[in-house]
């Protein structure tokens, strides 16, 4: 419980850096698929894919979602372990 009570900060900021990065990859194709300005529609979003802006934000994407999902299973198992002590406390107390 210790555990789940010193990370409540750290999954809150883990959780907003992961829609932080979100927000920018969307910005960041958007920006370049508008300054690429000719062609069609495909292409531009093609050559926005391939931009290494839209690259770079991508890779922190994959980044902060690892870190968030860590975290959070890291806590779903504290979760399960407490769970699994209640059952046995409750158990034991029974018999």
């Amino acid at each position: 419980m210790q555990y789940l009570a010193e990370t409540d900060d750290k999954y809150a900021l883990a959780k907003a850096d992961l829609l932080r990065t979100e927000i920018l990859a969307k910005r960041a194709r958007a920006r370049v698929f508008m300054a690429e300005g000719t062609g069609s529609v495909e292409a531009r979003k093609a050559n926005a894919e391939g931009h290494p802006d839209v690259i770079a934000v991508d890779d922190a994407l994959v980044e902060a979602t690892v870190a968030f999902e860590t975290l959070k299973a890291r806590r779903s198992r504290a979760e399960i372990l407490i769970d699994v002590y209640r059952t046995l406390e409750a158990s034991r107390r029974k018999t």
